[in-house]
């Protein structure tokens, strides 16, 4: 499968912070090495390397020990249940390892089981029998102080944190906290998918904290739970502005194929939308390297 050539040239320089691929629990389109050597065939700058269910820092360290010229791969820690959950232990090995992004809990979320249901999301995740998720806030809908703890070795590592799969008033009770303890780098996880699926208002209001918002394109094509159209994105990117968002492909399933010419081809179809090339750009290379490196 090859890359639409009136789109490729997008993706130099670009960055897809939101990716998947084998190893996993579940199948996936693509092995690490297949996904390495086509981002760096068109030349991309970055890929972020992102597991549910483990740390990603050993494999994006070795494919930049094999591509020293790029594309640089960036690395995660999801704070489900196989490493602990909110885990600061977990937290402070990866980051100490050099991992670039925390997420707070994604499949494990307690929103993401109460939107979508106990199985409504890739139901292979390991996870406790009778599990009813995870949520950021304590009962008196403060954050937990294991997760004060997580935020405090974020803002020490100068790591991004991102949102994962939290109920809206988890995400702006975590940029709260985020801004207080010094965190300078964080991103609203998928904003716009069916989990937060936040208001164009909520979007605006999480940018006043400095955050980016990101929209990722996998829910545009036929695998996708929550499924949106690109027009809604398109809408919900002008009103919040580029200069506040980032667009990702969070591909890798098996239905969707090969993650980068699926994300030259979501790409497309934002250009075909009303999108312009430089809106584009400002989305997918300079606001992801403002987020990693600015």
């Amino acid at each position: 499968m090859t890359t639409p050539p009136d789109v490729s040239p997008l993706l130099r320089g670009a960055y897809d912070i939101h990716v998947h691929c084998a190893p996993d629990v579940i199948p996936r389109a693509q092995d690490l090495d297949e996904l390495a050597a086509e981002a760096s065939m068109a030349g991309m700058a970055g890929v972020l390397l992102k597991d549910h269910t483990a740390s990603t820092v050993g494999r994006a360290h070795a494919l930049n020990c094999l591509y020293r010229r790029g594309p640089r791969f960036l690395s995660a820690l999801v704070l489900n249940p196989p490493v602990g959950a909110l885990n600061p232990f977990a937290v402070e090995a990866a980051l100490r390892q050099g991992a670039d992004v925390i997420y707070m809990p994604t499949y494990a979320a307690q929103h993401q089981i109460d939107v979508l249901g106990p199985e409504g999301f890739a139901p292979a995740y390991p996870r406790p029998e009778g599990f009813e998720g995870i949520t950021v806030l304590d009962e008196a809908k403060e954050i937990d102080s294991e997760v004060l703890e997580i935020l405090d070795l974020i803002a020490e590592h100068d790591a991004v944190l991102a949102t994962g799969h939290v109920a809206t008033e988890e995400v702006f009770a975590l940029l709260k906290a985020a801004q207080l303890y010094g965190i300078r780098r964080v991103i609203v996880t998928h904003a716009s998918h069916a989990v937060p699926a936040m208001s164009v208002a909520d979007q605006m209001q999480a940018t006043t904290f400095g955050a980016f918002i990101e929209h990722c394109l996998m829910p545009t094509m036929h695998s996708g739970p929550g499924a949106i159209s690109v027009e809604e994105i398109r809408d919900q990117v002008r009103a919040v502005g580029p200069e506040h968002v980032i667009l990702s492909s969070d591909l890798g399933q098996v239905d969707n194929g090969p993650v980068v010419p699926g994300f030259a081809r979501c790409l497309g179809r934002m250009i075909d939308a009303g999108l312009t090339e430089d809106e584009i750009r400002v989305m997918i290379v300079n606001n992801p390297a403002k987020l990693f490196f600015g």
